[in-house]
């Protein structure tokens, strides 16, 4: 019989839930709220401090909760297991226009969960008045999370949602002034806290849409020709540009695809280095990333976009256009602080699960399916920025175990060299292959918390 490990409080119970060990406490040590205010309020138990937790207090999702709640290994929280804890979002008190408090995170929810399936349908961000009220927005948003206001909790979301919202042609031919008056309607729409009315509006527009079956399946033979040729840029343009999937979206589909996908080792003691405090974040190791590097590295960003339909050519412009001189450089500005913020402190991730999503394609392997995850655009260009921001370092620590790592072309030169080695007649080979689907079941945060530990050690050898 496995441990009982969670349960449900009830107001009417005379002591705490029930547990291997005795414990005292009433309420959540995380968010202090009674648990016997609720009838049915889950919690888990931690082996090690011996205290009950809310399972989203302790930062597992519905799947893990599940999971964890009837298996038969001791499970810590955050605190015994050794991982740093962050601190919670800003609570979520402003005020939208006409809206205010949760109904601005519940609407705008709505709307995101709408557009990540919408077919590419957005117009050139103009020049002039309404293209630059645009950039200050999204830049106004993204200043709301890096220095915490009470719109933290919404900021990403928002940020995530504006361009399917407020870009999307109001017609199949439509003109460069009905798209400046779209805008600036909708601009004034978004201001006001309106997002049921633009969603409206914007799901009528996507429901006009053609499916057109032959341009369908021209796009997804053009797609799996270019991956399957190794220029996945191309493969992703056609896939941004195309109004269709390479695979038909079925329940099969979604089934074969959550497989390649399943959800992370838990979160164990014995994996981790060390339990004792985490060294803490090298702050002025970032404090020379300004603007300057995030637009160098929007202008190499190329690829698809990801679920909010914002792609690198409308993150380009908002950024390096002549068109928005002043806006483009307040917005690389934002962004690069808000880079630090995320390379030097632990942030709430709750906030950050928009920027994270990915839109996850199948690839027809016939037979079989290969699972590819288009990321955001914006947390690509996050990514350059630190990754050409910490190139030596990078290159010194990983080079002679990832393939070269700095080297312009280093994998393809490391794929060209074992093709040449494969063709010639005295070479034999044993194929090692991946049948566990390890990466993908790896705790993430475990390695991430390692690899601060080591790197200290690394250079404490120096």
């Amino acid at each position: 019989m496995p441990k009982k490990k969670s349960t449900a409080h009830s107001p009417n119970s005379a002591s705490p839930p029930s547990s291997p060990v005795s414990t005292s406490n009433d309420s959540c040590p995380t968010c202090n709220i009674d648990f016997y205010q609720d009838d049915h309020t889950p919690c888990i138990f931690c082996d090690h401090c011996l205290l009950w937790f809310h399972p989203t207090c302790a930062g597992l999702s519905d799947i893990e909760y599940e999971r964890e709640k009837d298996s038969t290994e001791d499970w810590y929280c955050h605190n015994c297991a050794g991982i740093p804890d962050f601190s919670p979002a800003t609570p979520l008190t402003s005020t939208w226009g006409d809206i205010s408090g949760q109904a601005i995170l519940s609407e705008l929810s709505t709307a995101y969960s709408e557009i990540v399936g919408w077919r590419p349908n957005l117009f050139k961000l103009p020049k002039g008045n309404a293209g630059r009220a645009f950039v200050s927005e999204v830049n106004r948003l993204l200043n709301a999370w890096t220095v915490r206001t009470d719109l933290e909790m919404v900021a990403m979301l928002a940020v995530n949602t504006i361009g399917a919202l407020l870009l999307q042609k109001p017609g199949i031919r439509s003109t460069q002034k009905e798209n400046i008056n779209a805008l600036s309607r909708r601009l004034e729409l978004w201001k006001a806290g309106k997002f049921s009315e633009l969603l409206s509006e914007s799901t009528a527009i996507q429901k006009k849409l053609r499916s057109g079956s032959t341009n369908s399946e021209s796009a997804r033979k053009s797609f799996a020709r270019l991956m399957m040729a190794g220029r996945v840029n191309s493969a992703m343009r056609v896939l941004s540009t195309s109004q269709s999937a390479p695979l038909e979206v079925t329940p099969e589909l979604i089934e074969k695809l959550q497989s390649k996908h399943p959800a992370a080792a838990p979160l164990s003691r014995k994996h981790l280095v060390s339990t004792v405090p985490a060294p803490s974040f090298e702050n002025a190791t970032f404090d020379s990333l300004d603007g300057v590097a995030i637009k160098r590295a929007a202008k190499s960003t190329r690829g698809g976009c990801g679920p909010s339909g914002m792609s690198s050519e409308l993150w380009s412009r908002m950024l390096c256009s002549k068109a928005f001189t002043k806006e483009g450089d307040d917005l690389s500005f934002s962004l690069a602080r808000l880079t630090r913020r995320l390379c030097t402190e632990l942030v709430d991730p709750t906030t950050l699960s928009p920027l994270l999503a990915c839109r996850l394609i199948g690839l027809n392997k016939n037979p079989g399916v290969r699972p590819i995850g288009i990321g955001e655009v914006l947390r690509r260009i996050i990514g350059r920025t630190v990754t050409q921001h910490l190139r030596s370092e990078i290159i010194l620590s990983a080079g002679p175990l990832q393939l070269a790592a700095g080297q312009e072309g280093g994998c393809e030169a490391a794929i060209h060299a074992m093709n040449e080695y494969f063709e010639r007649d005295e070479t034999e080979a044993v194929l090692c292959a991946d049948a566990s689907n390890a990466f993908n079941v790896l705790n993430r945060m475990t390695c991430l918390i390692n690899m601060r530990y080591l790197k200290k050690k690394k250079k404490k050898k120096k």
